[in-house]
C-alpha cells in the first residue's frame, strides 16, 4: 500500500485556506486507491488522464485543490472497458469497483473505485488506509466520441436527453401508466429497440439507462469528432469536447506523492474549461463538503449516538495552585526570616533561630537558583547574610555579649535589604511564556516575544513543546522535537526542565489548541490547556498559522473552523488572539452555534481580532537578509559590489512549455537572457526547471530535449544565472521578488505571498 510521512497528515494552512487532518485523511485513502488504479493501468498499458478540480490541482498545486477533496480521472471508452474487466481480478482484496452495471441503485455514467463500498472501522482497514473509516475512492468518467456532423451530434443528445427524463421520472414514480406507454412507443422507434412492458419500474429505469450508454458509443469510429464526457458535461452544458489528437499522448507529473497521467495538451484544456486557470478562485464544487459528512451524519443516525468529539462543558473554575509556584514559596521564605529574626532579638533561644534561619537562607538561594540561575544578585546577598548568621553565632557561642546587639542590627539590616531586593528582582516582575510547538510555526510568536523580551520588568521564557503523531486508534508514535529549528538568539529551554507550575506565569502563550483531540497530533499531555490554565493568571492562545480572509457564506471555509475553532484551547484561554475583526466575528459564531447562544457574551470579550503577528514580516526579512534561507554559495552572484542583495526574478521552465510550443519555447528563453544581460547588474535570474521534464522525454521529443539542454548549458555558463535544481518551491518563492515562467503550481507559491508572477507568452504556430 501507499506510504506517508507522518507529517503529510499534519493540519496545514494551503493558499490561505485551512487544511484539516481528516481532509488529509481522506485524501491519503483516495491517493491510495489512485496508485494502485494507476498500478493496473501502467501493468497493462492502459492510458488516463486525470480531469476537472484534479488536472487543475496537479498543474496549479502539484496535488489536491486545497478546497476539493475529490479524484477524478478519464478514460477513452474501450480503455474505460479494458480496465473493468480486469479491476476486479487486479485491485487489491476490499477494493470495489462500483458502475452502473454491477451496483445497485448507481445511477452515474462513470465507475467509482472505492477502498472499501462501506463504512469499516476494522482494525487491518484502518491501518491501511491512514485512519480514515469512510467510503473513499476515485471517478472515472468516460471520453465518448462527438459526431463530426453537428446535426447527428444534436439528434444523439436530443434523444439522450429525452430517455433520460423518462427514465429518472420512472424512479421518481411520477409518470401514469398511459404517458409511460407513449414515451416507451417513441423511443422503440428512434431507437429500433424493444422494451418489455413487464418489467418493473426500476429494471425499465436501468435498461434505458444501458440504452443510453450504447448511444454514447455511436460515433465511436468517427476520427474526426471531438472527444467528450457527455453526460452531463455535454448534453446538459453544450461541451464540444476537444480534438482526438489532446489525449493522444500523455505526460506524468507530480501529484502529493504519486505520479498521475495527463493529456499531452493539458494546458489547452485547462485555458478552455477555466479561463485563468492560474486564478484562485473558491467556488462551489459539484458535491457537498467534506464528502464524508454525509456518511457520518448517517452512521451516527444509525448508531443513535455521536462519535468521539469535544464538546463544550462549561468553563471550569481554575484549580488554586498558587502554593506550587516559586514567588509563594519565596514569601514563605520571607516570612520565616521576620519570624525568626523576632527571636533573635529576644536572644531566646537565639543559636537555635540563628540555625534555622542560616537553613532558611540556603532553602531560598537553592530555590532562586533553580529558577533564575547561579548568578542571580539575591543570591549573593543571601551568602552575605549566612556569613553574618555564622559570625553572629560566634559571638553568641564565645559569650561575646558586648558585641551581639551590634551583629543583630547588622543581620537585621541585610534581611531588609534581600526582602527589598526580593520585592524588586523577583516578586514584582512580571513573568511571561511562550509553548511553540514546532519550529515552522515561530514566526506567529515572534514580534510577541520581541515585545515582551523588551520589557524591562518582565522575564520571557521560551519552552517548545514536543508533539507526537498518533496512530489511527489514539496511541502516540514517535516524538518530533528540534531546538535547533529556532533562531540562535532566541533563548530556549528543554521542556523537561521546565516545571510550569513552579514558575506560575503571569501570562502563558500557547499555539496547540487541540489538546487530546486532533486525530494526527498531541503535545504531552501534562501541557494540554485545560492543565497548564491552572498555573496562570493568563491563558492567552494565539493560532499559528493565519487563512485568507472570508465571509460565513464560505461554507467549506466555515465548516473547516470546526477543526480549529470549536477546541478546548480556544475555550479554556483566557484571551485568543485573531487576525481581524472579521475573524473574530466568525469565532464568536461558530462558538455561540457550538456552546450555545447564551454563551455568545463569553465569545465576545475573549476573542481579540487585533491581528496576527504573522502579519508581521519583519521575523522573515531578517531570516532572509541574514542568508539562513538560501544557499550559501548564492552570494557571489546575487550580491552587488557594495554588498546589497540584488533583485531575484525566478525563471521556471515548465514541461508543458516545450510540448506546446516546442521550438517556439527555446527560442522565447535565448530572447530572455538576451534582454536579462542588459540588467545583470542589477537583477539575477533564479533558473528552475520543471522537475518532470526528465522523465518526460518521449512525450517532449528527444531533438527538442537535446536541444534544451544545450542551451540551459549555454545559459548557465554564460550569464550570472543561480540554478536551482535542488532548493524547494516554499523557499524560492520565500527569497525571490518575482516569477516568470508558464502557469505552474511553482508561480502560485508566488501569487499567494502576493508577489509579481510575469507569464510567458510565446507566439504559437
Amino acid at each position: 500500500m501507499l506510504q506517508f510521512e507522518n507529517s503529510f497528515f499534519e493540519d496545514e494552512v494551503r493558499e490561505g485556506f485551512f487544511v484539516p487532518a481528516m481532509i488529509k485523511k481522506a485524501w491519503a485513502a483516495e491517493l491510495t486507491v489512485m496508485h494502485e488504479v494507476d498500478r493496473i493501468c501502467r501493468k497493462h498499458d492502459i492510458p488516463y488522464f486525470t480531469d476537472w478540480g484534479t488536472m487543475l490541482g496537479a498543474v496549479r498545486h502539484g496535488g489536491f485543490i486545497p478546497w476539493d477533496d475529490d479524484f477524478d480521472i478519464m478514460m477513452r471508452r474501450k480503455d474505460y472497458e479494458h480496465f473493468l474487466q480486469l479491476a476486479q481480478k487486479e485491485l487489491p482484496e476490499g477494493f470495489a469497483v462500483l458502475n452502473m452495471d454491477r451496483t445497485e441503485n448507481f445511477w452515474y455514467f462513470l465507475a467509482r473505485v472505492t477502498a472499501r463500498p462501506q463504512i469499516c472501522f476494522e482494525e487491518e482497514h484502518l491501518k491501511q488506509f491512514h485512519g480514515f473509516p469512510y467510503i473513499a475512492g476515485i471517478d472515472i468518467f468516460i471520453l465518448d466520441t462527438m459526431s463530426s456532423d453537428a446535426e447527428q451530434e444534436k439528434q444523439r443528445e436530443t434523444v439522450i436527453e429525452y430517455i433520460l427524463a423518462l427514465a429518472d421520472s420512472l424512479g421518481e414514480k411520477k409518470l401514469e401508466p398511459k404517458q409511460k406507454e407513449i414515451a416507451l412507443r417513441r423511443i422503440e422507434k428512434i431507437c429500433q429497440v424493444k422494451i418489455k412492458r413487464s418489467l418493473p419500474d426500476v429494471e425499465c429505469r436501468r435498461l434505458l439507462y444501458q440504452l443510453v450508454q450504447r448511444l454514447m458509443t455511436a460515433f465511436e469510429d468517427d476520427r474526426e469528432g471531438n472527444y467528450v464526457q457527455l453526460i452531463p458535461h455535454a448534453v446538459y452544458r453544450g461541451n464540444t469536447g476537444f480534438p482526438q489528437n489532446y489525449y493522444k499522448d500523455g505526460v506524468r507529473i507530480p501529484f502529493e506523492n504519486i505520479e498521475v497521467m495527463l493529456p499531452v495538451r493539458y494546458e489547452t484544456i485547462l485555458q478552455k474549461k477555466y479561463g485563468n486557470y492560474m486564478q484562485l478562485i473558491r467556488s462551489r464544487a459539484g458535491h457537498d463538503y467534506p464528502f464524508f459528512r454525509s456518511q457520518k451524519e448517517q452512521l451516527e443516525k444509525i448508531l443513535g449516538y455521536q462519535l468521539p468529539r469535544y464538546q463544550y462543558r462549561n468553563i471550569q473554575p481554575r484549580k488554586n495552585t498558587e502554593a506550587l509556584s516559586y514567588k509563594y514559596k519565596i514569601k514563605e521564605h520571607l516570612y520565616e526570616f521576620e519570624r525568626l529574626h523576632e527571636e533573635i532579638r529576644t536572644k531566646l533561644p537565639m543559636a537555635e533561630a540563628l540555625i534555622k534561619a542560616q537553613e532558611n537562607a540556603i532553602e531560598m538561594g537553592n530555590l532562586i537558583e533553580r529558577i533564575k540561575g547561579e548568578d542571580h544578585p539575591i543570591i549573593r546577598r543571601l551568602e552575605h547574610y549566612c556569613e553574618a548568621v555564622f559570625e553572629l553565632y560566634n559571638a553568641k557561642e564565645k559569650k561575646q555579649d558586648a558585641a551581639l546587639s551590634e551583629q543583630i542590627a547588622d543581620l537585621e539590616q541585610i534581611r531588609k535589604q534581600i526582602e527589598e531586593d526580593t520585592k524588586t528582582f523577583i516578586l514584582q516582575r512580571k513573568e511571561v511564556v511562550f509553548l511553540p510547538f514546532g519550529g515552522k510555526y515561530w514566526a506567529a510568536l515572534h514580534s510577541v516575544w520581541e515585545a515582551a523580551a523588551a520589557e524591562p520588568d518582565c522575564d520571557v521564557y521560551v519552552v517548545p513543546l514536543p508533539y507526537y503523531y498518533k496512530e489511527y486508534d489514539g496511541s502516540f508514535l514517535e516524538m518530533a522535537y528540534d531546538l535547533s529549528e529556532y533562531p540562535e538568539y532566541v533563548p530556549v529551554i528543554d521542556y523537561q526542565e521546565f516545571d510550569l507550575a513552579l514558575h506560575h506565569p503571569d501570562m502563558i502563550f500557547i499555539q496547540n489548541p487541540y489538546d487530546e483531540w486532533n486525530s494526527v497530533t498531541s503535545i504531552p499531555k501534562e501541557f494540554y490547556s485545560s492543565v497548564i490554565r491552572n498555573y496562570t493568571e493568563s491563558l492567552i492562545y494565539i493560532p499559528y498559522f493565519q487563512v485568507e480572509e472570508f465571509k460565513k457564506e464560505n461554507e467549506r471555509e466555515y465548516w473547516n473552523m470546526n477543526y480549529y475553532c470549536t477546541v478546548p484551547g480556544v475555550v479554556n484561554a483566557d484571551k485568543v488572539i485573531v487576525q481581524s475583526e472579521n475573524m473574530k466575528q466568525l469565532y464568536v459564531d461558530k462558538l455561540s452555534e457550538f456552546a450555545g447562544e447564551d454563551t455568545r457574551e463569553i465569545w465576545k470579550q475573549k476573542i481579540m481580532g487585533i491581528g496576527s503577528p504573522i502579519l508581521d514580516s519583519s521575523f522573515e526579512r531578517r531570516m532572509i537578509d541574514a542568508g539562513k534561507k538560501y544557499p550559501r554559495e548564492w552570494n557571489q552572484l546575487i550580491r552587488k559590489q557594495d554588498g546589497e542583495r540584488k533583485q531575484l526574478i525566478l525563471f521556471h521552465v515548465s514541461m508543458s512549455g516545450l510540448i506546446q510550443y516546442q521550438e517556439k519555447m527555446l527560442q522565447k528563453i535565448r530572447q530572455v537572457f538576451d534582454v536579462a544581460l542588459e540588467n545583470e547588474d542589477e537583477v539575477v535570474f533564479v533558473w528552475k526547471e520543471d522537475p518532470m521534464i526528465d522523465l518526460n522525454q518521449k512525450a517532449i521529443g528527444k531533438k527538442l530535449y537535446e536541444g534544451y539542454r544545450m542551451l540551459q548549458e549555454k545559459i548557465v555558463s554564460e550569464h550570472r544565472v543561480v540554478y536551482a535544481e535542488r532548493v524547494d518551491d516554499q523557499t524560492l518563492a520565500a527569497v525571490c521578488d518575482g516569477y516568470y515562467g508558464m502557469p505552474s503550481a511553482t508561480g502560485n507559491r508566488f501569487q499567494v505571498l502576493h508577489k509579481p508572477v510575469m507569464i510567458v507568452t510565446v507566439q504559437a504556430s
